[in-house]
């Protein structure tokens, strides 16, 4: 049996148990009577083929592509992306922003890549159609996550309130305050007061904070924004505009409470 049959073989059997991520010391144990340079030469075959693909340079970590997945070029981030990240990188981590906001069904756009909160910078990377895309967070294990868990695994993800503490903090990363306040409506219902408090406490953002508070009082969500204005009390704060590094016309108007200065063209969805 040729060396490209039998890793061929040792893929099809973790398969059909179950086992979508691979790593080069599992499969020289496999094949033990196969030289390093003729496993390297076969896998680069299969990664050809689109039978498996390679999360990263200098991991060894490789992915088995189930054919119903053939064409996305990866299985879904579920079965594979907390693996990647707690054992292979060893990298505390969470989905967040954006695409967390998708998982919670709050996203009115197709998010095209996967936002990632991790403690160091990192490189983005594709793994077939995914784009992974990571953003760095300090204190990130005391950040407040939960697990999104489908039939084909789990990932961590941040919670509706760390969510839309990260939206606001990154919005020029995002899209923008007006994306933010979008994605922000359909999230709030999610968040708690609880959960917000948690999510404040861990964070210690004050410019945050504020416009955070500022878009709940103006989305008709007092017990959010009193929960903020409560967090806030004892804390210094500063006039802010609402979206980050914009400037602050004569037509724009102070929100006294969190001290956030609001443009003109925005309304309250109270109006």
């Amino acid at each position: 049996m040729t060396v490209l049959n039998s890793l061929a073989t040792v893929l099809n059997n973790a398969e059909r148990e179950g086992k979508l991520n691979i790593n080069e010391a599992d499969l020289t144990a496999a094949l033990p009577d196969v030289s390093p340079d003729a496993l390297r030469q076969a896998l680069h075959r299969q990664q050809v083929r689109g039978r498996i693909v390679r999360l990263s340079r200098g991991t060894g970590h490789w992915l088995i592509v189930p054919l119903q997945y053939a064409t996305s070029g990866a299985p879904p981030l579920e079965s594979w992306l907390d693996r990647y990240m707690s054992k292979t990188l060893n990298a505390p981590y969470y989905v967040g922003l954006l695409s967390a906001a998708e998982t919670y069904g709050a996203s009115p756009y197709a998010v095209m890549v996967t936002q990632i909160m991790v403690a160091k910078p990192r490189r983005s990377i594709n793994v077939g159609r995914h784009e992974l895309v990571y953003y760095t967070r300090a204190n990130i294990q005391r950040m407040p996550t939960r697990w999104y868990e489908t039939m084909e695994g789990k990932f961590k993800v941040s919670t509706p309130e760390l969510t839309a503490v990260d939206l606001v903090r990154r919005d020029a990363q995002v899209g923008g305050i007006a994306r933010v306040r979008e994605v922000l409506f359909a999230l709030n219902e999610a968040c708690s007061v609880d959960g917000l408090l948690e999510a404040l406490d861990a964070t210690q953002e004050v410019p945050a904070a504020q416009r955070l508070g500022a878009l709940f009082s103006l989305q008709g969500r007092g017990d959010l924004a009193q929960c903020v204005r409560h967090w806030l009390g004892c804390r210094k704060t500063r006039a802010i505009p609402l979206e980050s590094g914009s400037g602050i016309g004569k037509e724009h108007c102070l929100d006294a409470v969190f001290k956030v200065w609001l443009p003109p063209t925005i309304e309250s969805s109270n109006a």
